[in-house]
């Protein structure tokens, strides 16, 4: 379907404008992204290689493993703007909860694809998304929010999760029984990755313009 193709081409150029901002400012004034993208780049090319090679390929354990890693990053990633202890440890909590289920309640080694595990990991990116917004609204300044690049990614990944939690709940009992609303419902979730990452390469836009504001204003 096109929008499978316009989704992974601009994950291509999110992450190529990741590394361009990165080469020239240095990858800690994304807070890192590039990794994040990087990884979904990978991740993504190589079932898209393999779908279009043959879909009935089991590529499961690849997400499997992907999303605890995703997982991971966004708690670091967020924790760099946490300043109220109360979402700090809420923050650690949720994680901590997401991998202790993913570890004990789900089958991350398997081939299959275990839906419990992108569900587990969707939860905790609304849960990180929600405490950024509480945060941002406790610590209020002058300062736009829309400037703001951890606005953007929050809000993407709000809506991803969102969706993407409903992408997953029925995804194999659709796929079974209805595989015509299956494909439908996949075909949409690629125009929410498509709005999501849209979203992601706008905080780059954000990241590159803070900086160089923050130049501006040391002269």
């Amino acid at each position: 379907m096109i929008s499978n193709y316009v989704y992974n081409i601009l994950l291509i150029v999110v992450l190529y404008k990741s590394f361009i901002l990165g080469r020239k400012y240095g990858f800690s004034v994304q807070n890192n992204l590039f990794i994040y993208l990087l990884l979904t780049v990978i991740v993504e090319t190589y079932s898209f290689i393999i779908d279009k090679i043959d879909e009935n390929i089991i590529i499961g354990l690849q997400y499997n493993l992907y999303l605890p890693l995703i997982c991971i990053f966004f708690y670091y990633f967020y924790s760099k703007s946490f300043h109220i202890e109360i979402i700090k440890t809420l923050s650690k909590i949720s994680f901590l909860l997401c991998l202790a289920f993913i570890i004990f309640l789900t089958n991350f080694s398997g081939l299959d694809f275990d839906e419990k595990i992108a569900i587990a990991v969707m939860l905790f990116l609304i849960c990180q998304s929600i405490l950024w917004y509480s945060n941002k609204i406790l610590t209020a300044n002058e300062a736009k929010i829309l400037n703001d690049p951890n606005f953007w990614i929050s809000s993407g990944l709000l809506l991803w999760s969102c969706f993407g939690i409903f992408r997953c709940l029925p995804m194999y009992y659709f796929y079974y029984n209805d595989e015509e609303f299956s494909d439908f419902i996949k075909s949409n979730f690629d125009i929410v990755n498509i709005v999501f990452y849209s979203m992601i390469f706008i905080s780059l836009l954000k990241y590159e313009y803070n900086f160089k504001r923050g130049i501006a204003r040391s002269y």
